[in-house]
């Protein structure tokens, strides 16, 4: 017999003391073991996940002044990277060595002056098109090309740090470290010795403003051996497109001004050529704030009592209406700053409300030994990409961690970075970035129309602006322009409403029409065709020679599909040429029984031995099941990239970590989707944090945040199915009696 229950089966709470007497022998535990495992079998699997002991037990601990250990709290807009420190006092050192401590929002940019006057259409060089010539902006090494890459790029809002004995800490001077992340949360915790003396730091970021509160506990504080340290630099080096440095040398380029100050808070403005902003200071007790040199503010603790100093620090912009993003994550700023524990009680239910309100998967009851390491990774990567990637503009691939490819947004993996929030149960997450898609629809449209094109053509790479970067790669990239219709597509499945119709629309449709409008009509196959111009997926191919790419034909395919589907939810008609498209699309091409990367590269298996490209693979499982693919033929090209690879999974890193078991779950090896998903080599490493490095740039790309989405991604698929999947509960997952996940809260993929 097996006893369900509907929610957890509660024991009595009794104190420990309870038991103290009973004195239980040993020689009668066996008899205890005997009859309790006498018992009716409990299906535990059935009871709720109790989402606070999942959360809990993969607290992080950082136990020494560790450069890859940087922890960072946020909300998505705004996050503040700190080290062991619990500020951003070590921030050269954790630069050169880990991962950098910034303070960085989706709203703040900057941009070097432009006095040569320089603009897109200076980047521009004319591509054939089938027969017509169509301008790219290509040319990223003239100087007007190299100018719109590094610009605009983000704000270095300013850092945060200790001073001790009137200088920079050393890290001789810490010792004894002892730092806690709570994810339930959001709240860091930092004890050490500075000089022998205990330090103890709690920092905590505003679930909804660009703020992070701080307390400090030390006797130092009273005696003004420790301060705090508010420091602006200019910008970040442009010049260095990942983690680049930031700007201390050029304190006349830009000003740091005091606009208010009270007896318990100031006020600062800060310009940066055409970028202005506020930084607004409120702390209790006796302390004043002193201004040393130029940029450079120090908060005073001679006279603090008792040790303790709170302090509260908020960025926001000067003028709301001059930015892109606006609405209420910015109009908050025009409040009174909240104290320390009022930033303390909004960031512990805001993270509460988060934990509990989306899916969680619970691997506790597993006996695979891979389970707990696989339940971290997932309870870590849903903490930092609500920090890093939740906001209202999808930031640049290490999220709000450093800059990187300049700071840009890169669209073609935003279905990568953000689908999980919507499988997850967290679709308003994926919508703050689909709120960015529609503010430069117009953009985009303009964009297509300069180029003969209908529709909106979403830029590949582009700042907060909307407007596409140079590059000798971007304009030939095409798997982003079905991306939008994909997410949309994601929410509307979260939330099936007229509403959701009504909302994402337009989005849909102008990316439908420029799908339809770049498929070319061949007359001499009859069929139509992608490219060229166009680059794979893998960004090898030569742009000028590469046509029907296996995984963007389906991509193609799957979007024109969904769009007909809004337009018949819509009570519309189908469009004749999207039909006409999805008819005569070219098919993928086929080699001796295998998918190859692009038609026009059909030699991909020639050698017998050697690795082969695998974005072919994503035809079936970055994209569902359509009639482009066949699932016997994508099932012998996955056995053949898999033995090309050794037979392991060592291939399967970065983000392809999460495609390739995608792909595995889809075609019903579940075996091989766990290995990649717990791959354990070097460069699949799952840090302290979460954070995962790009294995080709590791110290460009210190946290690549498309291996956190796309893990999440495949792991929702695993546990939480598809359609047409196998029936039963996690079909993604061996059957193998190793494994018991239990899922709440997520929602299907397509």
């Amino acid at each position: 017999m097996t006893v369900r229950f509907s929610r957890p089966f509660l024991f009595p709470r009794l104190p420990p003391s309870f038991f103290l007497p009973m004195k239980l022998p040993l020689r009668l535990l066996p008899l205890l073991a005997f009859g309790l495992s006498a018992l009716p079998s409990l299906n535990l699997s059935a009871a709720p996940i109790d989402r606070e002991a999942l959360v809990r037990r993969h607290e992080v601990r950082v136990t020494a002044l560790d450069p890859e250990a940087a922890l960072s709290v946020g909300n998505g807009d705004f996050a503040f990277t700190m080290d062991a420190t619990g500020l951003q006092s070590f921030e050269t050192l954790y630069r050169d060595k880990g991962v950098p401590t910034e303070t960085l929002s989706t709203w703040g940019w900057h941009s070097f002056p432009n006095p040569d006057g320089f603009t897109l259409a200076d980047t521009m060089k004319l591509y054939d098109f089938h027969g017509r010539q169509v301008p790219y902006a290509a040319l990223e090494k003239s100087p007007a090309g190299k100018y719109f890459r590094e610009n605009p790029h983000p704000a270095a809002l300013g850092q945060l740090s200790f001073i001790y004995d009137g200088r920079e800490l050393a890290p001789a001077d810490i010792t004894g470290v002892n730092q806690r992340l709570d994810l339930w949360t959001g709240i860091v915790t930092s004890r050490y010795l500075l000089g022998g003396e205990p330090v103890e730091v709690v920092t905590i970021a505003h679930p909804e403003r660009s703020l992070v509160s701080v307390r400090v506990r030390s006797l130092l504080l009273q005696t003004g051996r420790l301060e705090v340290r508010f420091h602006f630099p200019y910008a970040y080096r442009a010049s260095v497109k990942n983690k680049p440095p930031l700007i201390w040398d050029q304190p006349g380029a830009h000003r740091t001004t005091i606009a208010d100050k009270g007896k318990n808070h100031a006020s600062l403005e800060r310009v940066a050529d055409t970028t202005s902003y506020r930084v607004r200071l409120a702390w209790d007790g006796v302390a004043g704030l002193a201004e040393v040199a130029p940029h450079d503010f120090r908060l005073r603790t001679e006279a603090v009592q008792g040790g303790q100093l709170d302090f509260t620090c908020e960025f926001a912009p000067a003028d709301p209406l001059a930015n892109v993003i606006t609405g209420d994550v910015l109009s908050l700023a025009a409040r009174a700053l909240p104290t320390f524990d009022e930033t303390r009680a909004a960031s512990t239910q805001g993270w509460r409300d988060f934990w509990t309100r989306g899916g969680a998967v619970d691997l506790s009851l597993s006996t695979d030994p891979r389970a707990h390491e696989l339940e971290r990774r997932i309870v870590l990567s849903q903490y930092i990409t609500k920090v890093h990637y939740s906001g209202h503009f999808p930031p640049s691939e290490c999220g709000l961690v450093t800059p990187t490819w300049f700071g840009k947004h890169n669209s073609e993996v935003y279905l990568i970075h953000s689908a999980h929030f919507a499988q997850w149960g967290r679709p308003e997450l994926l919508e703050n970035g689909l709120s960015w898609y529609r503010k430069i629809l117009p953009l985009a449209q303009a964009d297509a129309a300069s180029k003969g094109f209908d529709g909106a053509r979403w830029p590949k790479m582009t700042a907060v602006d909307g407007h596409p970067t140079p590059g000798g790669i971007n304009p030939f990239i095409i798997w982003n322009f079905p991306n939008p219709i994909y997410l949309c597509e994601l929410v509307y499945r979260a939330k099936p409403s007229p509403a959701t119709l009504a909302q994402y629309k337009d989005i849909v449709f102008e990316s439908a029409k420029f799908l339809a409008s770049y498929a070319f009509f061949d007359k001499a196959t009859g069929r139509y065709v992608l490219g060229p111009p166009l680059k794979a997926s893998t960004e090898s191919s030569h742009e000028n020679e590469t046509q029907n790419p296996t995984f963007e034909l389906a991509l193609w395919y799957y979007g024109l599909k969904v769009a007909q589907d809004w337009r018949a939810r819509l009570g519309l008609a189908p469009e004749p040429r999207w039909a006409d498209i999805l008819e005569k699309l070219a098919r993928p091409a086929v080699v001796d029984g295998k998918y190859i990367e692009i038609e026009t590269e059909p030699h991909i298996y020639d050698k017998p031995t050697g690795g082969v490209p695998s974005s072919m693979l994503y035809a079936l499982g970055y994209v569902p099941q359509t009639p482009m693919i066949d699932p016997k033929i994508m099932r012998a090209t996955l056995d053949e990239v898999h033995r090309r690879s050794g037979g392991g999974v060592k291939r399967w890193n970065s983000w392809a970590m999460g495609q390739g078991a995608n792909t595995a779950a889809r075609l019903n090896e579940p075996e091989l989707a766990v290995d990649i998903v717990t791959n354990d080599d070097p460069r699949a490493r799952f840090k302290v944090q979460g954070f995962v490095p790009r294995p080709k740039e590791p110290d460009g790309c210190p946290a690549y945040m498309p291996v956190n989405g796309s893990f999440l991604s495949a792991v929702a698929l695993m546990a939480g199915g598809w359609d047409g999947a196998p029936e039963g509960p996690a079909p993604g997952f061996p059957k193998n009696g190793k494994w018991v996940v239990r899922a709440e809260g997520i929602n299907p993929m397509p």
